[in-house]
């Protein structure tokens, strides 16, 4: 469809598309993509597009939402086709997938570390019960250490389900810790009282 808007073509000369009848003939970006393409592969193998649409995607300024002005680049499918049967196409996407495979295997080797980080907190926390103390003074001091963990994990990365799923633990432990005084406490004044009642 002509250019019938306020949002200019980049070039002129190329097809200008305003609805969505350019899917029949055009692969968006984000289509490249979805096919296997990485920008690194559309620079060299596509550095001109065949035609533009209008972008209806807002950024939020300053005052207020705006719309984005550069229109999107579309690309012909059959010439798409024709280069994912190119060897260039292939040796690129190659390269593409073992850079794929070693950001992958560095992830996961960052994120075994985060976990490993979670875990030595989690061991190294022993709660100090001072039952005399009565729950809330307990309570607040188990409240410090957990800011002070949230603000260790914060600092180190730790994504937010690993950070939702070691707050429980740390809570149980403090839980635990704090029945279990409060049942020693229990038995000693019990055992105390057999002791005075013979």
């Amino acid at each position: 469809m002509p250019y019938a808007g306020s949002m200019p073509p980049e070039s002129p000369e190329k097809p200008f598309f305003r609805d969505s009848s350019y899917q029949d003939a055009y692969f968006t970006t984000h289509d490249l993509k979805t096919r296997g393409w990485t920008l690194t592969m559309i620079q060299k193998l596509l550095p001109d597009h065949d035609a533009e649409k209008e972008n209806y995607m807002r950024y939020q300024g300053r005052y207020g939402s705006r719309q984005i002005q550069h229109p999107v680049k579309l690309y012909d499918q059959d010439r798409i086709k024709q280069l994912e049967d190119s060897e260039d196409f292939f040796v690129l996407y190659e390269k593409a997938q073992k850079a794929l495979l070693r950001g992958a295997k560095r992830r996961e080797t960052v994120l075994e570390q985060k976990r490993q980080l979670i875990e030595m907190t989690l061991d190294s926390y022993h709660p100090e019960i001072h039952i005399e103390l009565g729950w809330h003074l307990n309570l607040r001091q188990y409240k410090e250490t957990l800011r002070s963990c949230l603000l260790l994990w914060q600092q180190a990365h730790i994504p937010s389900d690993m950070v939702e799923e070691a707050v429980p633990l740390l809570k149980a432990k403090f839980l635990e810790a704090y029945q279990q005084s409060k049942e020693k406490r229990t038995g000693k004044r019990k055992k105390n009282h057999l002791v005075r009642s013979a």
